[in-house]
Formats: C-alpha cells, sequence, structure tokens
C-alpha cells in the first residue's frame, strides 16, 4: 500500500529548478533510501514533501491527501516528521528540555510517559540528560535529533544525511536504530551520501541525478547493477558489493 506517492514533481528555489518531474512512491513501513552524488536533488525532495521548496507543478500526497500548498505546520499534523542534517537540536538546552519541548502538547502523566519511553529506545539520551545538548558528540546529537521526531508519533520520518560527519561506530548506531523503527512501524525516507551504509539497511532505493530517476530498484538489485552503482553512486560495482557484504 502507497503511503506518499510524489508524481511528475518539479520543485526547486525561487527561479532555480533543482526536480525535474520526479515520480516515485513510498509504501507503509517500507525503508526507504534516497541516493545519488552531491547536487543531484535528494535533500531538496525531502525538503518539498515537508513544504520548505518552492514547487512549480506536481503532486505529493500522504494516504491520498494533496500536500502541495500545504503549510509546513499542517504537514507536521498529517503524519510527517523532517529530521534536517543541521540545527535539528536546541543546543543551549540540556537533553532533558529538549525532549520536554517535543512533548510539550501532552498532559504531565501523558507527557512523562513518552519521555521514559523516549530514553528506554535511546538510552544514551538517559545518559546525557542533564547536559548541555550541544555538548554532546555528533552521533549523540543526530539520536537526539531522531528522538524530537520521533516524539512526535509520525507515520512517516524523512531524514537528511542522518549519518554525515559520524565516527563509523556511530554511523552503524544509527542505521540499526532506524530499521528498529521502521520495524515499530514508521516509514522512513533517508537521504544519504553514504551509499555503501545506507543499502545495509533500507528496503528500497532511489537513485537521483540532476533532480531526475535514474534508477531504482531493492538494495540487493542495486548492487547487482554495476553500471549503476559506478555511474550513480560513484564507486566501484563488484567492490563495492564485497564490501557491502561484509
Amino acid at each position: 500500500m502507497n503511503l506518499l506517492t510524489i508524481d511528475k514533481l518539479t520543485a526547486g528555489y525561487g527561479k532555480l529548478t533543482i526536480l525535474h518531474d520526479l515520480s516515485l512512491k513510498v509504501e507503509k513501513g517500507q525503508y526507504l533510501g534516497i541516493l545519488g552524488p552531491n547536487g543531484s536533488g535528494k535533500s531538496t525532495l525531502v525538503k518539498s514533501i515537508f513544504g520548505l521548496t518552492d514547487i512549480f507543478s506536481g503532486s505529493i500526497k500522504i494516504s491520498g491527501q494533496e500536500l502541495v500548498g500545504v503549510a509546513t505546520e499542517n504537514i507536521c499534523k498529517r503524519g510527517l516528521a523532517y529530521v534536517p542534517q543541521r540545527q535539528n537540536i536546541f543546543a543551549t538546552m540540556t537533553v532533558r528540555d529538549n525532549l520536554l519541548l517535543a512533548v510539550r502538547h501532552l498532559r504531565r502523566p501523558k507527557a512523562h510517559r513518552a519521555l521514559q519511553d523516549a530514553y528506554a529506545l535511546f538510552p544514551i539520551l538517559a545518559e546525557r540528560q542533564q547536559q548541555s545538548a550541544g555538548l554532546m558528540s555528533g552521533g549523540e546529537r543526530q539520536m537526539l535529533a531522531i528522538a524530537l521526531a520521533w516524539l512526535g508519533k509520525p507515520q512517516i520520518m524523512l531524514l537528511d544525511e542522518p549519518s554525515a560527519g559520524l565516527s563509523p561506530l556511530f554511523v552503524i548506531e544509527i542505521f540499526k536504530l532506524l530499521r528498529r523503527l521502521c520495524e515499530s512501524g514508521i516509514t522512513l525516507v533517508v537521504v544519504e551520501q553514504n551509499a555503501r551504509s545506507l543499502l545495509r539497511w533500507c528496503d528500497y532505493a532511489y537513485v537521483l541525478r540532476e533532480g531526475k530517476l535514474a534508477f531504482e530498484g531493492s538494495s540487493s538489485q542495486i548492487l547487482a547493477d554495476e553500471e549503476t552503482v559506478k555511474s550513480y553512486l560513484g564507486v566501484g560495482g563488484t567492490a563495492f558489493s564485497q564490501r557491502i557484504a561484509e
């Protein structure tokens, strides 16, 4: 069942067009990757879904409801959450205060339970709850950003480069965490430059090039197509596939 449908989307910023007549679908419960070289339009795609770009033509629908023209705050109410690559936490506040801000709309007993659920799912945040969020490591800050989005109980989480700047160990932890979130029922759309890591965990991926769809398929299908891997992801096909399997 398709939860999110993008049909013939052309979008960008002002007079600059980044996405050209792009169509794709996201199934409910899917862990979807958006891959491609720098400048391919990956981030513009997720920003467009969240109402942060200029839509020149086309349609974006969640469960059949049109999102084009809907204000970002109302897009949130329709079950979408967005985790940007940068400025995704309140650095001057403590970890606990960040989380409390995310559940401020709940009555105190429900807010307390939500916080406990977050600490159970993100134990590092329980350990750091009294620490200033700005003093956390890059991986810990990313965990906090994902937790803030998760506390809104979205149907779909959109993540822009969640592994950017992280150590290899934290990259693995982030993608394992996202797999657990997907298995709990949240649909994921993950933009990544780190194709090697994402393809180990996602179900399906779209590969963009110059704002257009270049290739799509399951992780195994993408890895099996050496020309696609070499041309669009910038790495050698056979060696890349072997590294993924390790």
